[in-house]
């Protein structure tokens, strides 16, 4: 039996009442969305699993979220409890967060959520790279867009004169959707009928919000990024902003001149059948079942 975590289940934690809180609040982040597209693939593959909590059978724990909840299995996996205990991808930002708690001895495996991260971990911290494995969370099958209504722009980089270019050429009204200020529920409609999307973001560990688009069939542009940083540490990739997009999904733009003519090179490719087979629910539950 698998057993999900992605919180504490003591009562006296601050994971718990933060989980609490979320939930009266209704507040959904990416960590939710990492396991809600985990529990959706296990069910489609018909595979037993149990939620924060051990049962009499349960083998192996893959902690997603919640240092509380990872510390809590390191014991139950040295008291014998659990056979193998399986850490990520949501558990720190930086390897040696939370005074290194991923450098246990009792995790057998370190997930994260694209190759540029492996990397970064693997050279900050070699000691673990043998454990660290690639795993995308996945996105729901979805119907195709009708391609019939406005393009999206999804910014995650609030450069306010960038946007305005970009509108200017497109000549086309387009919906633009702010980070963290609109409705997941709105994004989900407007992928519907979206032609394509155009991306705007510094980084990504994985993101979900593009393989949304191409489950929806909307083909993305992105702008050009290849460094991040955080505190004292960076890294540079020649995808830092969008690791896991193909010529089959979409291109990367360098300025803002180049988009009327990718907008129609782009219209030709139909993502959507990439993203079922590869970035699914069900395929991304199926890539962790082969990895643990």
């Amino acid at each position: 039996m698998l057993s999900i975590y992605t919180r504490s289940t003591s009562k006296f934690s601050k994971e718990f009442w933060k989980w609490a809180a979320r939930k009266i609040t209704r507040k959904y982040s990416g960590p939710n969305a990492v396991e809600d597209s985990l529990l959706r693939g296990l069910k489609e593959l018909n595979i037993p699993f149990s939620r924060n909590c051990l049962t009499s059978d349960t083998g192996t724990v893959v902690v997603l979220s919640g240092t509380e909840a990872l510390r809590e299995n390191i014991l139950h996996k040295k008291k014998g409890l659990i056979k193998k205990l399986i850490a990520g991808p949501n558990i720190v930002a930086h390897p040696l967060d939370c005074n290194g708690i991923l450098l246990n001895k009792e995790i057998d495996v370190i997930l994260v959520p694209s190759q540029w991260v492996a990397d970064l971990y693997m050279q900050v911290v070699p000691e673990i790279a043998n454990k660290i494995k690639v795993w995308p969370a996945g996105v729901p099958i979805s119907k195709a867009s009708s391609r019939t209504s406005k393009p999206i722009i999804y910014d995650k980089l609030g450069d306010v004169s960038l946007l305005i270019k970009i509108q200017e050429v497109l000549a086309v009204p387009a919906t633009v959707f702010s980070y963290g200020s609109f409705n997941q529920k709105d994004y989900l409609e407007a992928l519907s009928e979206a032609p394509y999307l155009i991306y705007l973001a510094k980084s990504e560990s994985q993101g979900l919000a593009l393989q949304e688009a191409w489950a929806h069939d909307v083909p993305t542009l992105v702008n050009k990024s290849t460094h991040w940083e955080a505190n004292d540490l960076s890294w540079d990739s020649p995808q830092i902003n969008c690791p896991y997009l193909t010529p089959e999904l979409g291109a990367i733009f360098e300025n803002v001149e180049e988009l009327p003519i990718m907008i129609e090179q782009v219209s030709s490719l139909h993502p959507k059948k990439y993203c079922d087979k590869y970035l699914s629910d069900r395929a991304s539950a199926q890539k962790l079942l082969n990895l643990i």
